[in-house]
């Protein structure tokens, strides 16, 4: 399949290929005998398979809201940070502890910057009454307590969601396979079949894969 097709991609893929060719059935297997109705079964179970599986495996929107949630909190975080490092500044201190955090913060580097929020916040607690001096709040290594344990949930949150996603697909990838190949089987004699008519185009992968991609577009 040349259209770069991603595997979450795939059995939506099937069902535009599907339609048309339960429309054109009698037509290809008229020309290639083995497409038939067994094939065509074979065809419509393993992509309802695909489907079954595709529907243990929405997590991508909840992942997307996991993964907005802990970028827009770390972006919060960076912009507090701005002012402690004025406090820390103002008040005579080396504000090279916030720096790597607020860097990590800046750079997504989500897993570095929860290591480094203990040591700020202990450089808070030990110079509160400086820092206070200067305006910092008084509840602010509380803050920090409380960043650290959001985004210590989400990013956990996050890591799980990726790490079942990647173990459902590997351990199911054959039948992922076994339906691309499928596809593929039907689009190269569709796309024989139907040369140079209006139906050739619904056998081209590519041109399938960019209707689908619109259709999602446009849901």
């Amino acid at each position: 399949m040349n259209a770069n097709v991603k595997i979450e991609e795939i059995a939506p893929l099937g069902d535009f290929v599907l339609t048309s060719y339960t429309r054109d059935f009698g037509a290809i297997e008229s020309k290639f005998p083995k497409l038939n109705a067994d094939f065509k079964a074979e065809f419509e179970a393993k992509l309802a398979l695909v489907k079954d599986l595709e529907s243990s495996l929405v997590l991508t929107e909840q992942q997307k809201g996991v993964t907005a949630s802990l970028y827009a909190e770390a972006n919060e975080l960076s912009k507090e940070l701005n002012f402690l490092k004025v406090y820390v500044k103002d008040a005579g201190l080396n504000f090279g502890v916030v720096l790597p955090l607020k860097q990590d913060l800046q750079n997504g580097n989500i897993e570095g910057a929860l290591l480094k929020m203990e040591a700020v916040k202990q450089f808070v607690v030990t110079h509160k009454t400086a820092l206070m001096e200067e305006g910092m709040p008084a509840e602010f290594d509380v803050v920090l307590a409380n960043y650290k344990l959001s985004m210590t949930t989400k990013n956990n949150l996050q890591n799980e969601i990726l790490n079942n996603r990647k173990q459902l697909t590997e351990v199911n990838k054959v039948h992922y396979e076994e339906l691309k190949s499928m596809i593929k089987k039907i689009c190269s004699k569709g796309k024989l079949v139907f040369t140079k008519t209006v139906y050739e185009d619904e056998y081209v992968v590519t041109k399938v894969a960019q209707r689908m991609r619109a259709a999602k577009r446009t849901a």
